[in-house]
């Protein structure tokens, strides 16, 4: 709907009655279409009235003497009529203004049967009856809708089962958990709703959450996702940056990319507030224990902003590599790719937005581990590549025809995974050169002195 209420009515009743109560109203927050208000030099009146009729929750039908003699009234009146036969609710609210009860049943015996208010009650009175029916106070619905029309979104009216939808959607989304398949879904604004407007807006942001939502699952917005698009997603959908912004950690956590200084755009100042809060347990949302840095030292910040850190927080490329592929706090998780599938996207010419520095840090991170290994899939680790890890030393290990070929199948597996065309044979020779292999070994040996030191 796009109007809260259509007033219905005579030209000569407007200067005594019809315009001052349309302003009344209008200060009580409420949307009235009414021709002074309306209408605009060249529309078609009689297109403007039908939208009006069409689009409004609400019609104030002001019998008068003077409405009784308007046959254009009388249509008016009929098309309100019809809407309350097809939806099966009341939307006509009439005032007896000038008439008494013998008046109206001479023009419409079925009018005459509606509770109605009388403008000699004062024209102070009219306006409190309507708004306590057209908007109850503190109604969570009404205030979700009007907070939606704010932003321009167009919901559909309260009686419509899409409230419904949304309501139970709500609370679901009390406690959000993104492991149930659903993207870019953020705490509500109000965890503790003691009234009807905090809960009215947190159905409205849950109205929202869904579309955009949606949304940021079909466009795959994630840490591998170029900054510029990131922007534009947040931008695109009412409500989303405000959201954002009022959660930098869950924003962090989604789309880290974003905490690094030069792609932080309108963002600086809620990252640098998590900055400032230092490495308080609440912000080490991915360590379970104690974080690996560089110096064995307390890491200088937490884990959700190392990005943006000038020497990451102190924490360890494999620590870091580990969070930007796979990380996730007790509601949330972060979606993207597993650690191998982002060991090839860091090769390919896809992730070249992200600064050198960057890439590097991660990319030597993932081969000092071997989760790129563990994420694979039970098939994946049947091939020759993996098994040749799996069964033979480091000594005993040479990179065969039939090994090579079983890693190009893997790399095949995450390119089309990734939507990547480039030729594999760039990216087996990367990874030689990165001593994938030596880097495996390497983290089983350590593996092994950890277990003889217990």
């Amino acid at each position: 709907m796009t109007h809260d209420v259509f007033i219905c009515h005579a030209s000569e009743d407007k200067e005594d009655f019809v315009r001052p109560l349309a302003e009344l109203l209008r200060q009580q927050h409420i949307d009235v279409w009414y021709d002074e208000f309306s209408l605009s030099v060249g529309d078609s009146l009689t297109q403007k009235i039908d939208e009006g009729l069409v689009k409004s929750k609400f019609g104030i039908v002001v019998l008068s003497p003077s409405f009784f003699k308007k046959p254009w009234a009388k249509r008016e009146l009929k098309g309100l009529t019809a809407r309350e036969m097809f939806e099966k609710q009341d939307i006509i609210l009439p005032i007896w203004h000038r008439v008494g009860i013998e008046e109206v049943i001479q023009y419409s015996p079925p009018l005459a049967d509606k509770k109605a208010i009388s403008s000699a009650d004062g024209i102070n009175a009219v306006m409190r009856k309507l708004t306590d029916k057209i908007k109850p106070e503190e109604s969570p619905l009404v205030v979700a809708r009007d907070y939606l029309i704010t932003l321009d979104f167009d919901p559909p009216p309260i009686s419509d089962e899409w409230w419904l939808d949304v309501t139970e959607y709500k609370e679901f989304l009390k406690f959000p958990d993104t492991n149930s398949g659903k993207w870019w879904i953020f705490p509500l604004r109000f965890p503790y709703e003691d009234r009807g407007r905090e809960r009215g807006l947190n159905i409205a942001l849950t109205a929202l959450q869904i579309d955009w939502s949606f949304e940021g699952e079909e466009l795959k917005i994630s840490p591998l996702t170029p900054p510029e698009k990131v922007h534009s997603f947040l931008r695109r959908w009412p409500g989303l940056l405000d959201c954002a912004r009022d959660h930098p950690g869950t924003l962090a956590l989604y789309v880290p990319q974003l905490t690094i200084p030069e792609f932080d755009h309108g963002l600086e100042d809620v990252f640098d507030e998590l900055m400032k809060r230092g490495n308080k347990e609440a912000y080490r949302v991915f360590s379970y224990g104690n974080p690996d840095t560089i110096d064995d030292k307390e890491p200088l910040c937490g884990d959700v902003i190392a990005l943006r850190h000038p020497k990451f927080g102190n924490y360890t490329p494999a620590e870091l590599a580990s969070w930007y592929f796979a990380a996730h706090d007790m509601h949330y998780i972060r979606h993207g790719c597993d650690a191998f599938s982002g060991l090839v996207w860091l090769i390919s010419s896809s992730a070249n937005w992200l600064p050198e520095k960057y890439r590097n840090v991660l990319v030597s991170g993932i081969i000092q581990r071997d989760s790129w290994m563990r994420d694979l899939s039970k098939d994946q680790w049947k091939n020759p590549f993996i098994q040749a890890l799996f069964k033979k030393t480091r000594k005993q290990h040479k990179f065969t025809k039939t090994i090579k070929n079983g890693l190009c199948e893997i790399i095949d597996a995450s390119k089309k995974e990734l939507g990547i065309r480039e030729g594999s044979e760039k990216f087996i020779n990367r990874l030689m050169e990165l001593d994938i292999v030596n880097g495996y070994y390497d983290y089983q040996d350590w593996i092994k002195s950890l277990q003889k030191r217990k």
